[in-house]
């Protein structure tokens, strides 16, 4: 059974100088990152073929920028704790690291839950008005 008292205690989170990971996590967090790289990298590359809808196409445009970049932090933090650097191999990184990405996450979710719907709303606004003003006249 996998006992979870070593990584409730804050000495495992905050020593600055920790003992190295075990290899079954070193292996799942390099594969994490990287995947995490090329999903940013495959999402954009969807973002940019959706030409006909402006708003999916910056949703997935924000999806992969939180991909791609926090993929990158999180392989560096990998290899400073690889390494057993001093202070930037310390655990408590990858928790900054969570904190950041639920917040972009949070983000990206009121975007679209929010933002795009409000964007819309004005979009179909103003074209509702602006079928009512006149046009100049085409020569």
């Amino acid at each position: 059974m996998f006992d979870l008292r070593p990584i409730i205690k804050p000495s495992f989170w905050f020593d600055l100088d920790p003992p190295a990971l075990t290899a079954g996590f070193e292996q799942f967090f390099f594969i994490f990152f990287a995947l995490m790289v090329i999903l940013g990298a495959i999402v954009r590359i969807v973002a940019r073929k959706h030409k006909e809808d402006r708003y999916v196409r910056q949703v997935f445009s924000r999806i992969a920028q939180l991909l791609f970049t926090m993929g990158t932090l999180g392989l560096i933090v990998y290899f400073f704790s690889f390494e057993g650097i001093y202070f930037l191999g310390a655990r408590f990184w990858f928790l900054l690291w969570l904190a950041g990405t639920i917040t972009w996450g949070v983000f990206i979710w009121r975007y679209i839950k929010v933002t795009v719907p409000e964007m819309k709303e004005a979009a179909a606004n103003k074209a509702e008005f602006n079928k009512y003003i006149p046009k100049k006249k085409k020569k």
